[in-house]
């Protein structure tokens, strides 16, 4: 998304020559039909990354992928555009690498970066920008630049609120009053280019946003004439979105007993039953426990697996966790620093962002157009 709304934006700048290297053809559909040369690269091969930035200057990292291609894939990058002299390294890393949530001094850039788990999103962005550090401290200048969430034509994050809007699995924390960090692509961009030059042996941090005090109401209520017929969100306490934040990615741990339960179970059992050796040795074991009376079995499978469960009815369940609790975020990041080092400066507000994204999302879907019956009708 962001890499072809750079390229749309530099393609008539006659100072820049822009090549577009992607992995694959599946999402260049953009930049295809713009005629400009595309390159293909894999980021896990050097020969290839070397021959997609024969020529180039600099280099604006917007590859994402697995933790292999994140991690192995950026270490092979940089060491490529550091041996043909690349004099600018752009990375676009995130403002999860605060922590989420964020520790209320990470308005700004200066505030400490938490241990992540590795494996979650915020530790890999972290790990990159050590890692780009790293190369600057080396030799070739760099620029970290960390975008919130991206909004603006296209945007995922914007597509994603309409789907959880649709199916009533968005929940609203305090009346919606809480900060949302977002930022246009095109904004994105222009700190980007503004970024070109700003490229330094210290590799500085920046966050990128659209500078306003923006709240998650104010997006709700953008996107609510893009979602007919949706119910209304439903309003949720800090109390309960925390707890369901909580369990939605649940630590299991290792317990010797649970385990030798879990053995015994009946699932398990049923599962060995499978192999005939087996299915004689359980069926011994249940004449043998039959044969000491009812009630000493049903102690026996009640120790094992416990009383039976009935799940209560809990309206809860149903909320979005992934796009509801980052409003738990409570922190607005600050691009003071994008200013002064830079000299970034937001071209489209809230307002206009959100405009274009509807104009875009209306014409993709038809909305409004003489289809649009039908295309409703289709729209899941």
């Amino acid at each position: 998304m962001v890499g072809a709304a750079l390229v749309e934006d530099v393609l008539d700048d006659h100072e820049i020559e822009v090549v577009p290297v992607i992995h694959t053809s599946g999402n260049a559909w953009r930049l295809i039909r713009s005629g400009v040369e595309v390159r293909i690269a894999d980021l896990l091969d050097k020969e290839s990354i070397a021959a997609a930035l024969r020529g180039c200057t600099h280099v604006v990292n917007c590859s994402r992928g697995d933790t292999k291609v994140m991690l192995s894939g950026l270490r092979n990058l940089l060491a490529v555009a550091s041996n043909i002299g690349v004099r600018g390294f752009i990375h676009l890393s995130s403002v999860m690498v605060y922590g989420d949530p964020p520790g209320p001094d990470s308005a700004s850039e200066t505030a400490a970066t938490p241990r992540q788990p590795i494996a979650s999103y915020g530790g890999l962005k972290l790990h990159q920008d050590l890692m780009v550090k790293g190369a600057a401290r080396a030799g070739m200048p760099g620029l970290i630049l960390c975008p919130p969430n991206i909004s603006g034509p296209y945007s995922y994050f914007l597509n994603a609120i309409i789907s959880s809007l649709q199916t009533g699995s968005f929940a609203l924390l305090e009346e919606g009053s809480a900060v949302c960090n977002l930022v246009d692509v095109n904004n994105l961009v222009q700190a980007i280019l503004k970024g070109l030059d700003g490229c330094t042996r210290e590799a500085p941090r920046l966050f990128v946003t659209d500078d306003e005090d923006t709240t998650w109401k104010q997006v709700i209520d953008a996107l609510l004439p893009l979602c007919p017929g949706a119910p209304e969100p439903m309003s949720i306490e800090r109390g309960d979105l925390v707890k369901l934040r909580e369990g939605f990615s649940p630590r299991h741990r290792i317990n010797l007993l649970g385990s030798m339960k879990h053995l015994v179970s009946s699932d398990v059992r049923a599962a060995l039953r499978k192999d005939p050796l087996l299915a004689r040795i359980d069926g011994a074991l249940r004449g043998a426990v039959a044969s000491l009376g009812a009630a000493f079995e049903d102690k026996m499978r009640l120790a094992v697996e416990g009383p039976i469960h009935i799940a209560r009815a809990e309206p809860m369940r149903s909320v979005n966790v992934q796009l509801s609790g980052p409003q738990l975020r409570g922190v607005r990041h600050s691009c003071t620093q994008a200013k002064a080092l830079i000299g970034y400066k937001p071209r489209y507000s809230f307002a206009n962002s959100m405009e274009a994204y509807r104009a875009w999302f209306r014409s993709h879907v038809g909305q409004n157009s003489s289809s649009w019956a039908l295309a409703r009708y289709l729209w899941p």
